[in-house]
């Protein structure tokens, strides 16, 4: 019995694998959802094992798979788990010649979840090896009969890890201030996105994240109508299509819409934006406006603008703590100066040459592209984006865009 709980419990303790933040109830239902539909949907032939002590949201999906000639459904109760004195660990395991999922859950607390989760993985199948020790099941022949294409793509997992995220973060935030929610835009999916230009397989991961959108955005607006509760879900959704338009970004990364918009209202807005990251670490922007009147016109890609000042702002945020962040706005010979400064560590003089090289980092968790890929954007826009300083005392970045 011990065995048996080790066979679970191991997943969860293996921390290269594990997401160690807890979800909510609610994101965790759209998680089963997201995983199971696709199958349920397609009626597409699968082997699918569950243990979901509420099925109150799927119960359609749950009578489509139990009534498909191609699908075999095993549900497992909370009988079987306590006549192995098993941990209870909920689980929606499925294996289909499309894709294979593993998606294990304890409760941690009151409707707080620790999660493990992997979609096209051999590991799917150390999870199903679990089930079988424990259970004594045999469904080898049926499992393993489906092989689609699977490699260790870890990069994908971590890509919809991140979108989990965000979305337990929506629906948190959105309980205790709609308003905050509303200025809350896309704050780890601009990394996200400048990060996978690297990667030649970026179009696939899109496309599979977006399907995955799809689907939660499908029953965000289910639930909406079912409950009329639009101040809830009016914030999860909006999250959901700024997930979708930063991912269609991914597929086109070298294209550049140019349109005379107001330089100081996309900077204003993209303050709003990241108001609520800068609170974890009592940092605040303080915006000085040198340029008289309220607009500062230039043609440059709205969401690609918005990408870079938030960029660096999201950098000044890691290095500093009960900082003010300075954005300067002054004129120089015809254009527009955006000066972002923090008070934090100091760029070391061997480094600065560097920071704009892709793939240069100097974070232990960083992928060397934000920078690189802000310089590109801003160069598109006809523009320059250069470190201007960084010594002791403050480091600043400095952007010149060419006023209309």
């Amino acid at each position: 019995m011990n065995k048996a709980k080790k066979n679970f419990n191991i997943f969860f303790e293996n921390k290269d694998f594990v997401q160690n933040e807890q979800y909510s109830k609610t994101t965790l239902q759209a998680l089963i959802r997201s995983v199971l539909e696709p199958i349920a949907k397609e009626n597409a032939k699968a082997v699918v094992f569950t243990r979901l002590q509420d099925t109150s949201n799927i119960d359609s999906i749950i009578k489509r798979l139990e009534y498909s000639p191609n699908i075999i459904l095993k549900e497992f109760s909370d009988f079987e788990f306590s006549k192995f004195d098993v941990e209870e660990i909920g689980f929606v395991v499925l294996t289909s010649q499309r894709y294979n999922a593993a998606l294990l859950f304890k409760e941690v607390e009151d409707e707080k979840y620790e999660i493990y989760l992997k979609l096209n993985s051999k590991l799917v199948n150390d999870v199903y090896k679990a089930l079988k020790t424990i259970f004594l099941i045999d469904y080898d022949e049926q499992f393993f009969e489906h092989k689609p294409e699977r490699r260790e793509n870890d990069l994908m997992n971590r890509a919809v890890l991140n979108i989990v995220s965000q979305f337990e973060e929506t629906v948190i935030e959105s309980v205790y201030n709609s308003k905050i929610q509303e200025n809350y835009k896309n704050v780890n999916e601009t990394n996200t996105s400048l990060r996978n230009e690297i990667y030649q397989n970026v179009r696939q991961i899109a496309h599979e994240i977006k399907n995955q959108l799809s689907i939660l955005d499908i029953y965000a607006r289910i639930f909406e109508k079912k409950t009329g509760d639009i101040e809830t879900t009016e914030p999860i959704k909006k999250s959901i299509a700024l997930i979708k338009s930063q991912v269609e970004q991914f597929k086109n990364l070298d294209v550049i819409n140019l349109q005379e918009r107001n330089v100081k209202s996309i900077i204003q807005e993209t303050i709003k934006t990241y108001g609520g990251l800068l609170k974890e670490k009592n940092n605040k922007i303080i915006l000085i406006d040198e340029i008289p009147g309220v607009e500062a016109k230039a043609f440059v890609d709205e969401e690609k603008f918005a990408i870079v000042i938030g960029n660096v702002i999201k950098n000044a945020h890691d290095v500093t703590i009960d900082d003010e962040i300075i954005i300067k706005l002054s004129e120089v010979e015809g254009k527009i100066k955006i000066s972002i400064i923090n008070h934090g560590e100091r760029i070391r003089e061997e480094n600065q040459t560097k920071i704009f090289e892709q793939g240069y980092t100097t974070k232990t968790d960083g992928w060397g592209v934000g920078l690189s890929v802000c310089k590109k954007f801003i160069g598109s826009q006809f523009g320059t984006f250069e470190l201007a300083k960084s010594d002791e005392k403050e480091t600043e970045f400095s952007i010149l865009i060419p006023l209309v």
